[in-house]
Protein backbone atom coordinates (compact mmCIF):
# COMPACT_ATOMS: atom_id res chain seq x y z
CA UNK A 1 0.00 0.00 0.00
CA UNK A 2 1.04 3.56 -0.49
CA UNK A 3 1.00 4.69 2.49
CA UNK A 4 1.43 8.69 1.86
CA UNK A 5 -1.40 8.58 -0.26
CA UNK A 6 -5.21 8.62 1.61
CA UNK A 7 -7.54 5.49 1.06
CA UNK A 8 -10.65 7.29 1.81
CA UNK A 9 -12.26 8.46 -1.56
CA UNK A 10 -13.34 11.84 -0.61
CA UNK A 11 -9.65 13.25 0.39
CA UNK A 12 -8.14 11.87 -2.75
CA UNK A 13 -10.99 13.70 -4.42
CA UNK A 14 -10.30 16.56 -3.10
CA UNK A 15 -6.32 16.18 -3.95
CA UNK A 16 -7.25 15.78 -7.47
CA UNK A 17 -9.57 18.32 -7.65
CA UNK A 18 -6.68 20.55 -6.21
CA UNK A 19 -4.38 19.17 -8.99
CA UNK A 20 -6.77 19.81 -11.68
CA UNK A 21 -7.41 23.55 -10.69
CA UNK A 22 -3.21 24.14 -10.85
CA UNK A 23 -3.86 22.43 -14.54
CA UNK A 24 -6.96 24.48 -15.93
CA UNK A 25 -4.84 27.82 -14.77
CA UNK A 26 -1.35 26.99 -16.38
CA UNK A 27 -3.19 26.00 -19.43
CA UNK A 28 -6.45 28.11 -19.47
CA UNK A 29 -4.20 31.69 -19.48
CA UNK A 30 -1.66 30.83 -22.11
CA UNK A 31 -4.16 28.66 -24.49
CA UNK A 32 -8.01 29.71 -23.45
CA UNK A 33 -10.18 29.44 -20.40
CA UNK A 34 -12.44 26.61 -22.12
CA UNK A 35 -9.24 24.32 -23.06
CA UNK A 36 -8.01 25.17 -19.58
CA UNK A 37 -11.07 23.66 -17.54
CA UNK A 38 -11.06 20.44 -20.36
CA UNK A 39 -7.11 20.14 -19.14
CA UNK A 40 -8.60 20.71 -15.33
CA UNK A 41 -11.07 17.98 -15.47
CA UNK A 42 -8.80 15.80 -17.23
CA UNK A 43 -5.85 16.28 -14.63
CA UNK A 44 -7.83 15.97 -11.99
CA UNK A 45 -9.64 12.64 -12.82
CA UNK A 46 -6.30 11.10 -14.05
CA UNK A 47 -5.00 12.03 -10.74
CA UNK A 48 -8.05 10.35 -8.87
CA UNK A 49 -7.64 7.02 -10.72
CA UNK A 50 -3.62 6.58 -10.89
CA UNK A 51 -3.66 7.15 -6.95
CA UNK A 52 -6.68 5.63 -6.18
CA UNK A 53 -5.05 1.95 -8.32
CA UNK A 54 -1.77 2.57 -6.04
CA UNK A 55 -3.69 2.71 -2.79
CA UNK A 56 -5.76 -0.41 -3.08
CA UNK A 57 -4.10 -2.77 -5.94
CA UNK A 58 -1.65 -3.70 -3.43
CA UNK A 59 -3.86 -5.09 -0.39
CA UNK A 60 -4.43 -8.30 -0.31
CA UNK A 61 -7.76 -10.53 1.27
CA UNK A 62 -7.21 -9.09 4.79
CA UNK A 63 -6.03 -5.66 4.16
CA UNK A 64 -9.28 -5.30 1.60
CA UNK A 65 -11.37 -6.06 4.17
CA UNK A 66 -10.01 -4.53 6.99
CA UNK A 67 -10.39 -1.11 4.72
CA UNK A 68 -13.85 -1.85 3.60
CA UNK A 69 -14.52 -2.14 7.31
CA UNK A 70 -12.94 0.81 8.80
CA UNK A 71 -15.12 2.84 10.82
CA UNK A 72 -14.85 6.44 8.69
CA UNK A 73 -15.64 4.65 5.83
CA UNK A 74 -18.73 6.09 4.43
CA UNK A 75 -19.79 4.28 0.72
CA UNK A 76 -22.77 6.44 0.10
CA UNK A 77 -21.02 9.87 0.27
CA UNK A 78 -17.92 8.30 -1.61
CA UNK A 79 -20.62 7.57 -4.36
CA UNK A 80 -22.48 10.27 -4.29
CA UNK A 81 -18.92 12.70 -4.65
CA UNK A 82 -17.35 10.47 -7.01
CA UNK A 83 -20.60 10.32 -9.38
CA UNK A 84 -21.82 13.71 -8.73
CA UNK A 85 -18.16 14.73 -9.66
CA UNK A 86 -18.07 12.60 -13.14
CA UNK A 87 -21.15 13.77 -13.78
CA UNK A 88 -20.21 17.05 -13.69
CA UNK A 89 -17.14 16.40 -15.48
CA UNK A 90 -18.83 14.75 -17.96
CA UNK A 91 -21.03 17.81 -18.73
CA UNK A 92 -19.02 20.35 -18.88
CA UNK A 93 -16.72 18.08 -21.37
CA UNK A 94 -19.80 18.28 -23.59
CA UNK A 95 -20.58 21.88 -23.43
CA UNK A 96 -17.20 22.59 -23.49
CA UNK A 97 -16.37 21.20 -26.43
CA UNK A 98 -19.46 22.71 -28.09
CA UNK A 99 -18.26 26.52 -27.12
CA UNK A 100 -14.56 25.91 -27.41
CA UNK A 101 -13.84 28.42 -30.55
CA UNK A 102 -10.04 28.57 -29.52
CA UNK A 103 -8.64 27.31 -32.81
CA UNK A 104 -7.18 24.92 -31.01
CA UNK A 105 -10.53 22.27 -31.83
CA UNK A 106 -8.33 19.33 -32.17
CA UNK A 107 -6.63 19.31 -29.48
CA UNK A 108 -9.70 20.18 -27.17
CA UNK A 109 -11.43 17.03 -28.43
CA UNK A 110 -8.24 14.84 -27.42
CA UNK A 111 -7.77 15.93 -23.94
CA UNK A 112 -12.01 15.42 -23.69
CA UNK A 113 -11.89 11.65 -24.96
CA UNK A 114 -9.19 11.66 -22.07
CA UNK A 115 -11.56 13.13 -19.74
CA UNK A 116 -14.09 11.13 -20.22
CA UNK A 117 -12.05 7.95 -20.39
CA UNK A 118 -10.92 9.14 -17.17
CA UNK A 119 -14.48 9.74 -15.55
CA UNK A 120 -15.16 6.09 -16.69
CA UNK A 121 -12.51 4.93 -15.05
CA UNK A 122 -13.13 6.29 -11.88
CA UNK A 123 -16.45 5.36 -11.53
CA UNK A 124 -15.74 1.87 -11.89
CA UNK A 125 -13.14 2.59 -9.17
CA UNK A 126 -15.67 3.90 -7.10
CA UNK A 127 -17.97 0.87 -7.78
CA UNK A 128 -15.24 -1.51 -6.89
CA UNK A 129 -14.89 0.08 -3.25
CA UNK A 130 -18.54 -0.20 -2.87
CA UNK A 131 -18.70 -3.89 -3.60
CA UNK A 132 -15.71 -4.49 -1.59
CA UNK A 133 -17.97 -2.65 1.24
CA UNK A 134 -21.07 -4.26 -0.12
CA UNK A 135 -19.07 -8.10 0.24
CA UNK A 136 -17.22 -7.48 3.78
CA UNK A 137 -19.91 -6.32 5.65
CA UNK A 138 -21.21 -8.08 8.51
CA UNK A 139 -21.15 -11.73 7.35
CA UNK A 140 -19.32 -11.91 3.84
CA UNK A 141 -20.40 -12.43 1.19
CA UNK A 142 -22.67 -11.41 -1.97
CA UNK A 143 -20.78 -12.24 -4.69
CA UNK A 144 -19.56 -16.05 -5.75
CA UNK A 145 -16.03 -15.49 -7.35
CA UNK A 146 -15.81 -18.79 -8.00
CA UNK A 147 -12.76 -19.52 -5.64
CA UNK A 148 -11.99 -20.50 -2.03
CA UNK A 149 -9.87 -17.98 -1.30
CA UNK A 150 -11.17 -14.33 0.07
CA UNK A 151 -11.85 -11.88 -2.72
CA UNK A 152 -9.10 -8.52 -2.53
CA UNK A 153 -9.59 -5.00 -4.01
CA UNK A 154 -7.96 -6.30 -7.40
CA UNK A 155 -10.90 -8.89 -7.63
CA UNK A 156 -13.50 -6.12 -6.89
CA UNK A 157 -11.79 -4.18 -9.48
CA UNK A 158 -12.35 -7.13 -12.15
CA UNK A 159 -15.56 -7.54 -11.11
CA UNK A 160 -16.30 -3.57 -11.48
CA UNK A 161 -14.39 -2.78 -14.90
CA UNK A 162 -15.51 -5.81 -16.34
CA UNK A 163 -19.51 -4.75 -15.83
CA UNK A 164 -18.61 -1.31 -17.09
CA UNK A 165 -17.34 -3.07 -19.81
CA UNK A 166 -19.87 -5.42 -21.28
CA UNK A 167 -22.79 -3.82 -18.81
CA UNK A 168 -23.39 -7.27 -17.24
CA UNK A 169 -21.95 -9.73 -14.83
CA UNK A 170 -19.52 -12.34 -16.60
CA UNK A 171 -18.21 -15.61 -14.16
CA UNK A 172 -19.32 -14.05 -10.95
CA UNK A 173 -22.50 -14.94 -9.37
CA UNK A 174 -24.66 -12.11 -7.39
CA UNK A 175 -26.68 -13.68 -4.63
CA UNK A 176 -26.86 -10.42 -2.71
CA UNK A 177 -30.26 -7.92 -3.36
CA UNK A 178 -28.92 -4.87 -2.00
CA UNK A 179 -25.76 -5.81 -4.08
CA UNK A 180 -27.91 -6.63 -7.23
CA UNK A 181 -29.46 -2.53 -7.10
CA UNK A 182 -25.84 -1.58 -6.57
CA UNK A 183 -25.02 -3.34 -9.92
CA UNK A 184 -28.55 -1.90 -11.79
CA UNK A 185 -27.42 1.50 -10.58
CA UNK A 186 -23.51 0.65 -11.94
CA UNK A 187 -24.81 -0.87 -15.13
CA UNK A 188 -27.21 2.50 -16.23
CA UNK A 189 -23.98 4.74 -15.68
CA UNK A 190 -21.80 2.70 -17.42
CA UNK A 191 -24.04 3.18 -20.45
CA UNK A 192 -24.50 6.78 -20.52
CA UNK A 193 -20.39 7.09 -19.74
CA UNK A 194 -19.99 4.18 -22.23
CA UNK A 195 -21.73 6.48 -25.00
CA UNK A 196 -20.74 9.50 -24.13
CA UNK A 197 -16.95 8.19 -24.69
CA UNK A 198 -17.67 6.65 -27.83
CA UNK A 199 -19.70 10.40 -29.03
CA UNK A 200 -16.05 11.48 -27.90
CA UNK A 201 -14.31 9.63 -30.00
CA UNK A 202 -16.63 10.35 -33.13
CA UNK A 203 -16.18 13.38 -32.64
CA UNK A 204 -12.46 14.03 -32.56
CA UNK A 205 -11.95 11.48 -35.87
CA UNK A 206 -15.01 13.13 -37.67
CA UNK A 207 -13.01 16.89 -36.34
CA UNK A 208 -9.36 15.51 -37.72
CA UNK A 209 -11.34 14.55 -40.93
CA UNK A 210 -13.28 17.32 -41.67
CA UNK A 211 -10.09 19.63 -40.80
Amino acid sequence: MSAWLPTSAVPRLAVSVGVGLVAAVAVGIPVSVPMGILTGIAAAELVFVVSGWLVMWPMDATATRREARREDFAPVTEEFAVVGTALCGLGAIVVLLLLDGSGARHAGAAVALGGVFMAWAALHLMYAARYAYLYYQGSAGGIDFNSEDPPAYRDFFYFSYNLGMTYQVSDTDVSSSVIRSVVLRHSLLSYLFGTSLLATAINLVAGMVTG
